[in-house]
């Protein structure tokens, strides 16, 4: 409400007047840095004790994470693909030139993850981030009409065609590090538009891929 007040008052004033999808975007990004904040604070005890989980056997977990720079309207996306026994399958890396709010390349992370495990030949995934906006949306027609729709249209077709089966789970900040450390990767150190894909993770983040084993 008061991004759509704030939007009729700068009308009001024959200021620039912003269209739908952007008020959409602009509540999105705020009710994401929102639920991250407020996550935080609820799971803090519970971080100290929580842990990355394996996936049953037979299926691989890909655990994505999205970076987002609110004035630039750049981020990045990252995630690693892992298999029953905690081990690194792949990962990726890259650069967003443009996205529209913190979930977009949340979004754009998932699917860039799920491409690379259908690539791979996978059939049993389990897709995990830390916001519960994005798997609301994936899981249901939350936000379909919003600015970012298409593409979470785009990811549950792909769930649903490309993998025998394909579920989307919410996990802490604490057991997200990695993905997170990548998405961090790809929207400073790698130029604009760019993405890398590799067979296990970059050296950086090798110490947190071991500190989430048991």
């Amino acid at each position: 409400m008061w991004r759509w007040w704030s939007a009729r008052n700068k009308a009001n004033d024959y200021r620039k007047i912003i269209n739908v999808a952007e008020i959409q975007s602009s509540i999105l990004y705020y009710l994401s840095v929102f639920e991250k904040l407020n996550t935080t604070n609820k799971l803090v005890a519970k971080d100290i004790k929580s842990s990355w989980k394996t996936p049953p056997d037979d299926t691989y977990k890909i655990n994505i994470d999205g970076a987002f720079h609110s004035d630039s309207r750049t981020g990045g996306w990252g995630f690693v693909i892992r298999n029953a026994n905690g081990e690194v399958i792949a990962s990726g890396a890259g650069n967003i030139s443009f996205a529209a709010s913190v979930i977009h390349s949340e979004a754009i992370a998932a699917y860039k993850g799920l491409q690379h495990a259908a690539q791979l030949g996978m059939a049993k995934i389990i897709s995990e981030t830390d916001a519960t906006i994005l798997a609301d949306a994936l899981n249901s027609m939350l936000i379909d009409g919003s600015s970012i729709g298409s593409i979470n249209r785009q990811i549950r077709d792909f769930m649903h065609f490309e993998f025998s089966s394909c579920t989307v789970s919410v996990c802490n900040r604490n057991c997200n590090k990695v993905a997170d450390s990548l998405a961090t990767y790809g929207a400073f150190v790698l130029e604009s538009g760019s993405s890398m894909l590799m067979s296990q993770v970059p050296e950086f983040v090798s110490v947190l891929v071991s500190g989430d084993l048991p």
